[in-house]
C-alpha cells in the first residue's frame, strides 16, 4: 500500500495576507526555476499569483493543491515540503515578491 505523502499546514505572514485580501488573489503557484550552464546547474523556488482562469490551466498539468487559509497553493510535483510552510511578501523597489520557508526544489 502506497503512504499519503504529508500535508504540510500554511501559515500566511499578516502582510501577505493583507495584500492577497486587498488585491483579490486566491491562489499561489509555486515551480521550479532551473538555469543551466557549463559550470554549474541550478534550481530555485520561483512563485507568482495566480488567477481563476491561470490555476484552472496549471491544475491540469498535475500539480499538487495545497489549501490555505486564503486560497490555493499549487505546487509543481517532485518540490520537497516540511511540515508547516510560511507563506510571506516582500517589497523590492514596488514590486512584489511572494517568499517561502519550507518548500524547496531538492534537498541532499
Amino acid at each position: 500500500m502506497q503512504s499519503q505523502p504529508n500535508i504540510p499546514r500554511i501559515a500566511y505572514t499578516p502582510k501577505l495576507a493583507t495584500y492577497m485580501r486587498k488585491k483579490g488573489f486566491r491562489h499561489i503557484a509555486i515551480e521550479h526555476a532551473s538555469a543551466c550552464g557549463c559550470c554549474v546547474d541550478l534550481s530555485e523556488v520561483a512563485t507568482r499569483f495566480l488567477d481563476d482562469a491561470a490555476a484552472d490551466k496549471l491544475r491540469t498539468k498535475g500539480c499538487v493543491e495545497l489549501h490555505g487559509e486564503l486560497g490555493s497553493i499549487l505546487v509543481a510535483r517532485g518540490m520537497e515540503y516540511d511540515d508547516t510552510v510560511e507563506l510571506g511578501l516582500r517589497s523590492f523597489f514596488g514590486a512584489k515578491d511572494i517568499t517561502v520557508r519550507g518548500i524547496r526544489s531538492w534537498s541532499l
